[in-house]
């Protein structure tokens, strides 16, 4: 790796980690609101916070990290899959964490951080990774 390319890495790297954090708090605060203040089920809360999340990710790096504007109907729809996956994981998570009877929001917290490392090496080669147009 070039000296410029491991730059590029870097920035979209440090880019994607705060991109993520805003990201992975808004997550988190949406299911505060409503698993805590609204008594909502956390199952649901998970749900509607882990969407909140993947809209504003998608949002925040295809504008201004990645930079990539071409292809967003397909960008968005492999980002979007990951961010299923990646709620898929979570609610695993809290499921396992409710069995074994640990506090939802501790539970959360760590299926925050351990998707969100999960997300970044998919996102990172599938979503924004360079797509070459098929030839004919």
């Amino acid at each position: 790796m070039t000296r410029e390319n491991q730059k590029i890495f870097l920035r979209t790297f440090v880019l994607y980690a705060l991109i993520g954090a805003v990201s992975a708090a808004t997550d988190a605060g949406i299911f505060y609101l409503l698993f805590q203040k609204a008594g909502l089920n956390e199952f649901f809360s998970n749900a509607v916070s882990v969407h909140c999340g993947i809209f504003l990710s998608f949002f925040l790096n295809r504008n201004f990290n990645f930079r990539k504007t071409d292809q967003t109907g397909k960008r968005f729809l492999s980002f979007y899959l990951t961010g299923l996956f990646g709620l898929a994981l979570s609610s695993g998570i809290l499921w396992i964490g409710n069995r074994l009877s640990l506090p939802p929001m501790a539970t959360k917290l760590f299926s925050v951080a351990f998707v969100a490392v999960t997300q970044f090496l998919i996102n990172r080669a599938v979503a924004f990774g360079d797509r070459k147009p098929k030839s004919s």
